[in-house]
């Protein structure tokens, strides 16, 4: 049986096969490489792996030796540490020190590389959907993406100086430093941006001699390499021009129920039969950002498959929140990546006291109340109120997010809503209102035909809102008294239609 040895970056995993990027004689390519093929895998410690993919009898196995076993498309290997790996994985000996100082491609070509995604079968193909991407790109972020994989360039920062007040003499450019005379501010670029305006690329974050800008791959890759491991769908991904990266895991199919459903709320919702999993896709998110608008964090995550609602559930540091500080440049990913099963389980928790909130009635002056309770946590807005000389109200403005609670109660089987009769009037049905609008951003229309649009939220605002939205009402649930009522815990609050007029 023929193999040949793979030396690339891991771009995505799911439970067929490992996407992987690597060099070739035609250029940089991309890849769908099927699990059956792989008889060896091996990390790298740069952010690189190694495999041996066998071309067996199998239809998946002719049509890889046809495209990657030789020609144009097979795998370049020209310097000496990789013609060390690939002898050592042929001969399935143990690989030798691997040097992080040797890069891994030394391509110089004013041409970019192309890169093209082969199925198992070999034939071109789309980029498969990764998993939550139905919730992730929704209401308008799916124009934001970007590549996640990048080196970010760090340059000290400099100022324009005056040599005197009216500019006379001229000016010097000038270093900014702290006391010692080292530099005390850096600018972090994505280099893929570079053009004739831009010649450092884009512009991503202005920050102390504190920060460790890491690459997005030091914090992905040991994670994508557990979710290779357990068959789990991982996919990486960028917004803002590289400023912002989450890798999105599902673990659906790893959870054991069975095992979640002994908790008290699992047991309790089991015999009211309230908890149905196959609604949901659960996992985690792993959140990193270069341009300061995240720390580096994990946390549980969810999507209701019947509306592709997200959900982030639970504390937003669920396992882990970090500044980007020499802590986290020296921190062992690989006991983060242990401790990725309390995330899991944090999950399976937190989902089912969403169930639960189907068991919880809402009545009519408590959904006006539910509705002040999100203005005071800054899920929605007041409208804008027109009054006429004789203080009279002729109009309501705006307010995007508090039209859509309205449509989302009256109408409950709105596609991004899709509550079931039975559960109309819960507190399941408000949570899904408001997780729903958030994701979906759907425009509202009212009786005369005018139309409103919110604008589109950027990840971090929809991860910070679906994160309080699940806050704040499973705060609700869990302090439900015994009628199944949320009445006493909103007596205090007044009506929404009070404090708009």
């Amino acid at each position: 049986m023929d193999k040949t040895i793979i030396i690339g970056t891991q771009k995505g995993s799911s439970d067929t096969g490992i996407d992987v990027e690597y060099q070739a004689m035609s250029g940089l390519r991309t890849i769908r490489i099927p699990n059956s093929l792989i008889s060896r895998r091996e990390s790298l410690g740069d952010g690189r792996l190694t495999l041996a993919v066998n071309f067996d009898e199998t239809e998946a196995g002719r049509m890889a030796e046809a495209h990657i076993g030789s020609g144009p498309h097979a795998p370049l290997h020209v310097d000496q540490e990789s013609m060390m790996i690939v002898e050592a994985m042929e001969h399935g000996e143990p690989l030798p020190d691997v040097s992080d100082d040797v890069p891994v491609w030394d391509i110089t070509t004013d041409k970019a590389p192309s890169v093209q995604i082969v199925g198992q079968v070999g034939t071109p193909v789309n980029t498969e959907a990764g998993p939550f991407d139905a919730a992730l790109l929704s209401g308008g972020r799916e124009n934001k993406v970007a590549n996640w994989d990048f080196d970010p360039v760090l340059k000290p920062a400099f100022v324009l100086q005056d040599n005197d007040d009216n500019g006379s003499m001229g000016a010097t450019i000038s270093r900014v430093n702290k006391g010692d005379g080292e530099p005390a501010a850096f600018h972090i670029f994505n280099p893929d941006y570079k053009d004739e305006n831009r010649p450092m690329g884009a512009h991503l974050n202005t920050v102390t001699d504190r920060f460790y800008a890491k690459p997005y791959r030091e914090g992905f890759e040991q994670i994508m390499e557990l979710a290779t491991e357990n068959g789990w769908n991982a996919r990486p991904i960028a917004f803002n021009e590289g400023g912002r990266a989450t890798l999105y895991c599902d673990v659906t199919d790893s959870i054991n129920w069975d095992e979640a459903l002994t908790s008290s709320v699992g047991q309790r919702w089991q015999e009211l039969g309230l908890f149905k999993p196959g609604d949901y896709r659960v996992g985690f998110s792993v959140n990193d950002s270069l341009d300061g608008s995240s720390a580096f964090k994990v946390q549980a995550v969810a999507m209701r498959l019947q509306c592709t609602n997200g959900m982030v559930l639970g504390n937003k540091s669920t396992l882990i929140s970090m500044k980007h500080t020499d802590k986290l440049k020296t921190y062992d990913f690989s006991a983060l990546a242990d401790k990725i099963n309390k995330v899991i389980l944090a999950a399976q928790e937190e989902l089912m006291l969403v169930e639960s909130m189907k068991g919880i009635e809402v009545e009519r002056d408590s959904f006006e109340k539910l509705m002040t309770l999100c203005e005071k946590n800054g899920l929605i807005t007041k409208p804008k109120v027109t009054r006429d000389d004789a203080g009279q109200v002729t109009a309501l403005g705006g307010a995007h997010m508090w039209r859509l609670m309205g449509q989302g109660w009256t109408n409950p089987s709105e596609p991004w809503v899709a509550v079931s009769n039975e559960d109309r009037g819960s507190l399941y049905h408000v949570y899904n209102i408001l997780t729903g609008a958030v994701t979906h951003k759907p425009e509202y229309q009212d009786a005369s035909g005018a139309k409103l649009k919110g604008r589109v939220l950027t990840v971090d605002a929809v991860t910070d809102r679906l994160s309080t939205i699940h806050n704040v009402f499973g705060k609700l649930a869990r302090n439900v008294d015994s009628e199944d009522s949320i009445k006493g815990q909103l007596d205090s609050l007044p009506m929404f239609s009070e404090i708009i007029y």
